[in-house]
């Protein structure tokens, strides 16, 4: 649950109120041409949400996932509002680091260009990344600049005060199941048709119960695809990963014993267990600085929300989330401005 705003004015600066303040005076009603959203009265451009809409394609695209949806369809209008929420919430940002003086040097811009160029193994590859992720050059370095400027925004919120121990501790033991670590097999299993083609297998693997003949028998008779070139192998599995014959058989083997034939929908298995891990809790020592980043993202998380309520938002008509999400249906007429060509750039928006 959130907290109370009171409680949230506690948790940041007092610095970031006052700039919220700022923001808030300085709204206005009326969202101009070529904008789809004003926050405290700056403008929020249909080119920015084209681009989110653009790289929600290019991101659809490389998944491998079905074709974008079409525009004026439910699919679309549900990426609409996440591309409409995702620059309004990032204009919220760059209003207050605005109120509050942050700047960012094109020095700064370039030094991050390069250190994030030499994880893609040098900058045209980064560039080429971009352009597949939807971003060309210039984009790429205002999207630099903006997360510069919202990290430095984020260690303001969250700077000041850090989570106590006692607040790391509460934590702890308030999510304790999220630091428990199921148990796991690791197994390898060969996947057959038939009961007989199963005991046939079994009994080649009991008389070579080695890697290579592992290796061979999963290449011969296996109709696993996803092992049958990997020696059977499944890794370390959980048992509610597994459908509940197989996972019943392999956490009831011991160790380095092949199963009898086990059958489930889609076979029949004959499975190894090659090593076995119980189920064990981290210790608060070993999770604490995991526990100290979650909260610090659930203190921007709040600050986020509250922030983003005590901007002046208004919505050109056509691009309200709220109104995008609320009805199936097609876009209302005339609002066109949700229908751009197949192809959109952002270069070519007003």
């Amino acid at each position: 649950m959130l907290p109370k705003e009171a409680v949230v004015k506690r948790l940041v600066p007092m610095a970031l109120v006052l700039a919220l303040t700022v923001l808030g005076t300085a709204a206005c009603g009326d969202v101009p041409q070529g904008a789809i959203a004003t926050v405290g009265g700056v403008p929020v451009s249909k080119a920015q949400f084209e681009q989110y809409i653009d790289q929600a394609r290019a991101s659809a695209d490389q998944g491998g996932q079905s074709a974008f949806p079409s525009p004026g369809t439910p699919a679309y209008r549900r990426y609409a509002a996440e591309a409409v929420n995702s620059a309004v919430q990032q204009q919220v940002i760059l209003n207050v680091a605005s109120a509050l003086k942050i700047t960012v040097t094109g020095q700064q811009v370039q030094a991050q260009l390069e250190q994030t160029a030499a994880q893609y193994g040098g900058l045209q590859k980064l560039y080429a990344a971009a352009r597949k992720g939807g971003l060309n050059t210039d984009l790429l370095s205002t999207y630099m600049k903006d997360s510069l400027l919202s990290q430095m925004v984020y260690q303001k919120v969250t700077g000041k005060a850090p989570p106590t121990e006692q607040q790391m501790q509460a934590y702890y033991h308030a999510n304790k199941t999220q630091f428990v670590q199921p148990a796991t097999r690791t197994v390898r299993h060969i996947l057959v048709k038939t009961r007989a083609e199963a005991l046939r297998v079994r009994a080649l693997l009991l008389a070579n119960d080695t890697n290579a003949d592992w290796a061979k028998v999963a290449r011969e008779f296996s109709i696993d695809p996803g092992s049958k070139d990997a020696g059977g192998s499944l890794g370390a599995i959980t048992r509610t990963e597994m459908v509940k014959p197989f996972a019943d058989a392999a956490f009831a083997l011991p160790l380095d014993t092949i199963s009898m034939p086990v059958h489930s929908r889609y076979g029949w298995h004959v499975i190894e267990v090659t090593a076995i891990a119980e189920a064990k809790t981290t210790t608060f020592a070993a999770a604490k600085a995991n526990i100290r980043n979650a909260l610090l993202t659930q203190k921007w998380q709040y600050w986020l929300t509250w922030t983003q309520k005590a901007a002046k938002i208004h919505y050109a008509a056509g691009y309200d989330p709220v109104q995008l999400t609320a009805s199936p249906s097609p876009s209302p007429q005339g609002h066109e401005s949700l229908s751009p060509s197949p192809s959109p750039s952002p270069s070519s928006s007003t």
